[in-house]
């Protein structure tokens, strides 16, 4: 950042009350309010045993939601990404991605079985869609479980960044088969246009 930036920046975070303006030596002073800050963002990172308990935790959902043949989808794998694969103690989110698929793959009708499995829930819907994308929604819910420490994010949105972005997403294969989930990556890869897979984008031994 060159001078003019860090000088612009400087008067903002004093007009913001984050700082106190420079005293005699040219040095600014963290505010109360910043100290509030930093101790509220302190606060919000989980240690590294509570994520990896939350993740054994959504492992285990995981088998027991696959052994319920009443449910309609099946989930084939699950993958972490983000600070839990770096060493600090004090993490953010457990973050991970899910795939999953139908049950029967040979369902003639997907869409009546989808509306018959929400119908057949008992739970009230205040739109079609939402009862049309309730089996994909509980997945969601039993997986996470009402904890904050655990975010999933859509499958396709994490392809998508781990092909276009290899350096940035290192990933690990929790549950499923690795090889395909590389191969995914990469063919998603290649159809944009890209000639060569990164080194990076290779999930985490």
């Amino acid at each position: 950042m060159d001078e003019k930036s860090a000088r612009a920046l400087a008067s903002e975070l004093v007009a913001q009350g984050y700082v106190e303006a420079q005293d005699a030596d040219g040095l600014y002073k963290f505010t109360e309010k910043a100290g509030a800050l930093v101790r509220a963002s302190a606060a919000s990172k989980v240690s590294r045993k509570t994520a990896e308990d939350a993740l054994a935790g959504l492992l285990k959902r995981v088998e027991q939601y696959n052994f319920d043949s009443a449910k309609i989808r099946i989930i084939e794998t699950v993958v972490v990404f983000g600070s839990f694969l770096g060493t600090k103690d004090k993490l953010g989110d457990l973050d991970v991605a899910v795939k999953w698929r139908d049950r029967n793959l040979k369902d003639p009708d997907r869409a009546k079985t989808t509306l018959a499995y929400a119908r057949d829930s008992g739970r009230p819907f205040s739109s079609f869609f939402h009862q049309l994308a309730w089996a994909d929604t509980e997945i969601h819910q039993i997986l996470k479980a009402r904890k904050r420490t655990i975010r999933i994010l859509d499958w396709g949105q994490f392809v998508k960044m781990a092909s276009a972005n290899p350096e940035r997403i290192p990933y690990k294969v929790v549950f499923g088969n690795t090889e395909k989930v590389a191969a995914e990556i990469l063919t998603r890869k290649l159809n944009k246009g890209a000639a060569q897979p990164s080194l990076r984008t290779r999930p985490l031994k």
